[in-house]
């Protein structure tokens, strides 16, 4: 699982004003995602947050209010290790004296993920393998874990996959406006079956150049982490 540590709060009190934060507002149907910037942190206190102006924003207003939970999702780029940081909070306060500003309850527990080159991060996402020629689905499943180098895919189906032929990996995310996918191209490297009620185990490994797989993987963690 993606560990929960208290330096992450002394990394959180770090961050530099003006970092890119991904913002869930959570609603009783469909989650509302918008994308803002850090203004700052207040240690043990208060997150703040800018209240954007674009359409996603307008549309999103009725159910921007006080009390309201929500979801704060960003990379901590100064990290070596390049850290997805993830928590759970609520809107303290709307301020609109000296600028648009969302005031956010101080988390409580702070989730994290970093991008180490052999670190494997559990991870259960829905993803689909396809063919590369074809680009059809071959078959659906679980991914049950992910690093830099690969990840392990989980299915029920009993399809015959060759062993280090490459196929294509997709992974539906919802975007800030749309549904959309990430795709990676990936080789097949191991077969465990039946590890657990019939399923299926596919060791895979990213054959997409690593700076590309690393920006596709923040992605998916990003959308993940606290789901």
């Amino acid at each position: 699982m993606a560990e929960i540590d208290n330096r992450e709060f002394v990394r959180l009190n770090q961050v530099n004003c003006g970092e890119l934060v991904h913002l869930q507002i959570i609603t009783a149907t469909k989650p509302i995602r918008l994308k803002t910037r850090l203004i700052g942190v207040d240690p043990n206190m208060s997150v703040i947050l800018a209240f954007g102006n674009d359409a996603t924003w307008e549309k999103a207003a009725p159910h921007i209010k006080e009390s309201k939970d929500v979801i704060v999702r960003f990379m901590n780029n100064e990290d070596q290790q390049a850290s997805v940081i993830a928590f759970r909070s609520s809107i303290q306060k709307i301020m609109t004296i000296a600028g648009r500003w969302l005031v956010l309850d101080y988390p409580k527990a702070i989730e994290s993920a970093e991008l180490r080159q052999h670190l494997r991060v559990a991870v259960k996402i829905e993803a689909s393998l396809l063919d590369s020629d074809a680009n059809s689905v071959l078959v659906t499943g679980l991914l049950s874990d992910i690093s830099i180098q690969g990840c392990a895919f989980i299915t029920r189906q009993k399809e015959a996959l060759d062993l280090h032929n490459l196929y294509r990996l997709s992974i539906s995310i919802e975007d800030e406006s749309a549904d959309k996918s990430v795709q990676l191209s990936v080789a097949l490297k191991n077969i465990q079956t039946s590890i657990a009620n019939g399923h299926t185990q596919y060791g895979l490994a990213f054959m997409t150049p690593e700076k590309e797989t690393k920006v596709s993987i923040q992605k998916l963690l990003l959308h993940h982490l606290q789901k």
